[in-house]
């Protein structure tokens, strides 16, 4: 069995640091993402809501990246505009 930090390293997500919100952005219309970060800046709409809707329409976003961002630590780029 290798070192713990070579087991983390080999985890680390292939992906990059690009968020999913970011990735849902660039795949919606332009009425869709206004939607979407509209309902994301309104924090009288549960993260649940959100994360259900897009669901529906085959989107997963995780309720936790939800509140990250609503938190403020999630900056990303989309159609390199930081969101």
């Amino acid at each position: 069995m290798g070192s713990l930090f070579d087991d983390i390293k080999k985890e680390k997500s292939a992906r990059g640091t690009r968020s999913r919100i970011a990735e849902i952005l660039d795949e919606m219309s332009k009425a869709d993402a206004a939607d979407l970060l509209k309902a994301l800046d309104d924090h009288s709409i549960p993260a649940s809501s959100i994360s259900k809707a897009l669901n529906k329409r085959g989107l997963k976003l995780a309720i936790n990246v939800i509140s990250r961002y609503r938190r403020g630590e999630l900056v990303t780029k989309v159609n390199n505009e930081s969101v």
